[in-house]
């Protein structure tokens, strides 16, 4: 076996990055000292966690995609929450959209939203 299994993002302030997450994609989280916290997505699915670092990276060392199912909708709820959107919205033919974002700490990472399949009625267009 060979998946991920986890992946973190660097932040100078775990409870504002609690805040952003949380508002822009309802995950929820378990704190763990005051140096780290680990987050789960709605479905109950462990994401992974926020460490406490002294500098954010300003520039992605491995991308991370977070999917959505509105990808529109999403970068206005970036923009609200004070992050910044960094791309406007791209296609993989047949494939879907992404967008790059940093969160209002500077942390930058992905959106996707997977194009329908054929037969599938229930994603955005």
């Amino acid at each position: 076996m060979h998946d991920i299994v986890h992946w973190e993002i660097p932040v100078k302030d775990i409870k504002r990055a609690k805040a952003f997450y949380g508002t822009v994609f309802g995950w929820t989280f378990e704190d763990y000292g005051k140096q780290y916290a680990m987050f789960k997505t709605p479905g109950g699915t462990l994401g992974g966690g926020f460490t406490k670092v002294k500098k954010v990276p300003t520039k992605p060392g491995l991308n991370v995609y977070i999917g959505v199912d509105d990808i529109e909708a999403k970068v206005k709820q970036i923009k609200k929450a004070r992050g910044k959107v960094l791309s406007k919205k791209s296609e993989i033919p047949n494939m879907g959209w992404w967008v790059k974002f940093a969160d209002n700490q500077g942390a930058v990472l992905f959106l996707w939203q997977a194009a329908p399949r054929p037969g599938q009625t229930n994603l955005p267009m």
